[in-house]
């Protein structure tokens, strides 16, 4: 009875362990400290994570953030200048698009930031917009937040 028991528990053990799943991280918890006159906010983007706006004006915020291991997945260079670089893609083809400012810095924390700055002109609504991206990167993730609203709110 006793090796049929042990038999029993060895074969439920390797089964078990033959048929485990690989494990996906998750989200992490993160805060963004929005200034005084901004909300929380929905629409802006709907794959974003937090999103924002003013009460004053028309400039809205939000966050996206990427699976570094999903990303290595597809073959998405996770360096902080290429993936800014793509980020732009979204935008690049847009009428008028001009690229203003590229910088790499260093937070007080020490984690480094990618940052493009650039605005383009929408001519249907006879409208400057201004963009300002920053992508930061954890162990895990990398964080793309994005800010935008008429180049007179960014002045």
């Amino acid at each position: 009875m006793k090796k049929i028991l042990l038999s029993l528990a060895f074969t439920l053990t390797c089964s078990i362990f033959s048929f485990a799943q690989s494990s996906i991280k998750g989200a992490e918890t993160f805060s963004v400290n929005l200034p005084v006159n901004y909300q929380r906010t929905i629409g802006a983007n709907d794959l974003a994570s937090a999103q924002w706006e003013s009460a004053i004006d028309e400039s809205f915020g939000y966050i996206m953030f990427e699976n570094v291991d999903e990303l290595k997945l597809a073959e998405v260079d996770t360096d902080l200048d290429q993936f800014a670089d793509l980020a732009l893609g979204d935008f690049n083809e847009l009428n008028q698009y001009k690229l203003i400012n590229s910088k790499k810095f260093k937070t007080k924390s020490g984690k480094e930031t990618a940052q493009r700055e650039f605005s383009y002109y929408d001519e249907e609504n006879d409208i400057h917009f201004h963009f300002l991206i920053n992508i930061f990167k954890t162990k895990d993730f990398v964080y793309k937040m994005i800010n935008f609203g008429t180049n007179e709110t960014f002045k």
